[in-house]
């Protein structure tokens, strides 16, 4: 009889259901983000994407994908894609298509581990940009295909710098300030900022990576937002201080000390003044500064 109990319980299935999921990957600067639904967040939690709806925190989806532990993700603006890089020997790109909750393209060129990912401001390109040492390469990606578009060492001395931040600004200006069908992003971290613009037709470099001139203001950038004209680039530092840079000259313009405790996030704020930007700058110790810039006084005030 007992024989038989034990082999009756046997067959009946587990009832219990995981109902939610706590704990992210924190330790990360870039593993939360919000999509632009205005409802989901998608996060990194070890080796698994996680996409929970802020108003049921019940309903998450687990993207399982990755063999290592995930060190960036990125939502392109639209919230059609979402990115996601890893570490290890099998240092893969995803990306994963947001509606169907599904893997999409799987890129396998870095080596060691991805630095960042990024999506360009029409999400038809993709950046990603391995560690330092290790890998050491920047490639962007045709969302179109999932192919690549182009490529490049992300930093020129391996020693001394590294990738920890990028962003896409827009489209390339020429000499008069005019758009042109080039796209433009930056890349900083350890002592290191730097200006790229590409041709995606034919995968052409017209600027790669020219350095940014900041004389004696030696940083390790964390965080990068260009200008809502395009016209200025703002670098956060593990220093604490936000530091504008001119595009057209490539060189230092302003900084601002804002927190003690290094700088983890910028957001360049709307403004219907020509002349003025805005900026919200996220510090180590949990403070939020607006500081504002105009360009006449060339100086940046909280």
């Amino acid at each position: 009889p007992i024989a038989s109990s034990v082999g009756a319980m046997a067959d009946i299935e587990p009832t219990m259901e995981l109902e939610h999921a706590i704990g992210f990957s924190g330790h990360l600067r870039r593993c939360l983000v919000f999509h632009p639904n205005g409802r989901d967040m998608v996060y990194a939690a070890g080796g698994c994407l996680i996409v929970a709806d802020m108003l049921d925190p019940h309903n998450q989806v687990f993207l399982r994908g990755h063999d290592d532990f995930i060190t960036t993700v990125d939502v392109s603006p639209s919230g059609r894609y979402i990115a996601s890089g890893q570490r290890g020997e099998n240092a893969d790109v995803i990306v994963w298509d947001f509606e169907e909750k599904r893997l999409l393209y799987r890129m396998q060129s870095h080596d060691a581990g991805v630095a960042v990912v990024a999506f360009s401001h029409d999400e038809k390109l993709l950046l990603s940009v391995g560690v330092t040492p290790g890998d050491n390469r920047l490639f962007v990606w045709d969302m179109a295909s999932g192919l690549m578009n182009a490529q490049s060492n992300a930093v020129q001395s391996v020693d001394s710098q590294n990738t920890m931040c990028a962003v896409w600004g827009g489209f390339f200006k020429d000499i008069k300030r005019r758009d042109t069908s080039n796209y433009m992003f930056a890349t900083a971290g350890k002592k290191s900022i730097r200006i790229w613009c590409l041709d995606p037709v034919n995968g052409a470099w017209p600027v790669m990576g020219e350095n940014f001139t900041a004389h004696s203001h030696i940083r390790d950038y964390t965080c990068l937002a260009f200008s809502q004209d395009r016209n200025h680039l703002f670098a956060g530092s593990t220093t604490g201080d936000v530091a504008c840079f001119q595009i057209k000259s490539k060189s230092l313009a302003s900084s601002k000390l804002c927190t003690q405790g290094g700088i983890e996030s910028l957001m360049v704020l709307p403004s219907d003044e020509k002349e003025t930007s805005s900026l919200l700058v996220g510090g180590g110790d949990g403070t939020l500064t607006r500081i504002v810039r105009q360009q006449k006084k060339s100086r940046m005030c909280h």
